[in-house]
């Protein structure tokens, strides 16, 4: 199982993004490259990745369902394997886009500095609990991935929020990060069970 010290101030989230993205400057890395240089955080900088471009936004419009892919197969692998990062042969060897290291690269501090100012490594309980955060990332990958008009940005700034919580040790951002996931992901349901009672009321009308 990962160790966490909570004794000292854990690096930058942009730190460790930059430096990602300094390493791996002229050639794709594979998902397995990110796993070695991030070794206990690989499941939190994964999903910082690819929670990236939906949630600042990033100009990568149109690739919602396929940057939801990874997020859905890290969320099933923390919901099934707990802390420990496993990766399969066949997703380590799937390569991250370059040109979406790139884009997050210029903005990512922009976004994150004046959150990590107020993140400090708290509540180092619920960082432990990966199967209870894999569950909810696994809910908010699968809302990013549906065909919802606008509906991707908030579920991902939501996963955004857990990554920054569990690679800054701050188990209040990740505890307020989920709840504001449940509320977007009841707030979305209730909008398209609304949509459709309208859509039904107006066929109702038409046909009788």
């Amino acid at each position: 199982m990962p160790q966490y010290d909570f004794g000292t101030p854990p690096q930058s989230t942009t730190e460790l993004f930059a430096q990602l993205c300094h390493r791996f400057d002229k050639s794709a890395p594979t998902l397995g490259d990110v796993a070695r240089f991030a070794g206990p955080r690989t499941y939190a900088l994964i999903l910082l990745i690819f929670a990236l471009p939906e949630a600042l936004p990033l100009p990568v419009a149109g690739l919602s369902t396929i940057l939801a892919i990874p997020l859905i197969l890290v969320s099933v692998l923390m919901l099934l394997f707990g802390p420990e990062p496993r990766l399969p042969v066949w997703l380590s060897e799937r390569r991250v886009p370059l040109r979406l290291l790139k884009m997050g690269s210029t903005r990512i501090g922009q976004a994150l500095n004046r959150l990590e100012r107020v993140s400090r490594p708290r509540w180092p309980g619920l960082i432990g609990q990966t199967r209870v955060i894999g569950a909810v990332c696994l809910v908010l990958a699968v809302v990013i991935a549906l065909p919802i008009p606008f509906g991707n940005m908030l579920p991902a700034l939501c996963i955004l929020g857990i990554a920054v919580g569990m690679l800054q040790r701050d188990g209040a951002l990740v505890a307020g990060s989920m709840t504001a996931g449940g509320l977007v992901v009841t707030g979305l349901s209730t909008v398209i069970a609304l949509a459709g009672e309208a859509v039904l009321a107006v066929v109702r009308e038409v046909l009788v």
